[in-house]
C-alpha cells in the first residue's frame, strides 16, 4: 500500500477525495501546512505528497524539503492546482506532476498510480528514472535493459543522488553521506567519481546527474 501525505488547509473541502483514495490503495496522512508537514516526512516516510494549492494560498508556491530533514528516499510530489492560476504554479520546480482542481477523481487516481509506477514506488527497492533502473536491494543498475558495471562507490553515489532527486548536494555533503564522516579525502574525489559515473550511465540520449555551478550536484527530477 502506498503512503500518501496530503497537505491541505481545508480538509472538509477535499473530504470526498480522501475517502476515495483511502478506499483505493493509499494509506493517508494529513497536515494543514508545510510547517506541520515537515515532521511527518521522517515519521511517515510518504511515497507521494499531494499539495492542495487550492487552499494553501499562504504557503510558498514552491515545495522544498528542509536540509535538516533526512529521508532514505525523497517522496514524489503532485500538486492540486487552482484552475484559474495553475500555470504560474505548474512552472515552479518541486512538482513531479500536477492536475487542475476541482477535476476528475478518476484522472487523479490514474496520475498517482502512473507516477508511482514511473519511479518504481510500487516495487520495493527499485528506483526508476526513465530508462535507468536502480535495484537497491540487488545492487544492480540497468540502462535500457543493459546491466551496467559500477564500482561499489559509484553505485552508492548514484543510489544516494537518485533517492534524493531534485535536491542539490555540495561536494562536502556527498563526501559525508556517501564516503562517511571519517573519510579524509578532498572534494576532488567526488568530481572524479561523478565523471566516471556519468561515463557509464549517460550518453547522447540520457542525462541523469546535473552540475549546479558553484554548489555541487543533483539527480534530475523530471524525465
Amino acid at each position: 500500500m502506498l503512503k500518501l501525505l496530503i497537505i491541505t488547509a481545508d480538509i472538509k473541502k477535499i473530504g470526498n477525495l480522501l475517502r476515495e483514495l483511502e478506499a483505493d490503495r493509499f494509506e493517508i496522512k494529513q497536515a494543514a501546512s508545510f510547517v506541520l508537514a515537515y515532521p511527518l516526512l521522517s515519521e511517515v516516510a510518504p511515497d507521494i505528497i499531494l499539495l492542495d494549492f487550492t487552499s494553501l494560498q499562504n504557503e510558498p508556491s514552491e515545495w522544498e524539503i528542509p536540509e535538516d530533514v533526512h529521508l532514505d528516499r525523497n517522496p514524489l510530489v503532485m500538486g492540486l492546482l487552482p484552475v484559474d492560476d495553475y500555470e504560474n504554479i505548474a512552472l515552479k520546480p518541486g512538482l513531479d506532476d500536477f492536475i487542475r482542481w476541482p477535476g476528475s477523481m478518476g484522472e487523479l487516481k490514474v496520475r498517482l498510480a502512473r507516477l508511482a509506477e514511473k519511479w518504481g514506488m510500487s516495487e520495493p527497492g527499485i528506483i526508476k528514472a526513465g530508462d535507468l533502473v536502480i535495484d537497491t536491494l540487488g545492487c544492480e543498475v540497468t540502462l535500457s535493459g543493459r546491466l551496467l558495471d559500477l564500482t561499489f562507490r559509484e553505485f552508492e553515489l548514484l543510489k544516494f543522488l537518485a533517492q534524493n532527486r531534485g535536491r542539490v548536494f555540495s561536494r562536502e555533503a556527498l563526501l559525508n553521506k556517501v564516503w562517511g564522516y571519517d573519510y579524509y579525502g578532498g572534494d576532488r574525489t567526488v568530481d572524479v567519481h561523478i565523471t566516471r559515473l556519468r561515463g557509464k550511465i549517460e550518453d547522447s540520449s540520457h542525462t541523469f546527474v546535473e552540475t549546479v555551478r558553484n554548489i555541487g550536484y543533483r539527480f534530475k527530477r523530471r524525465f
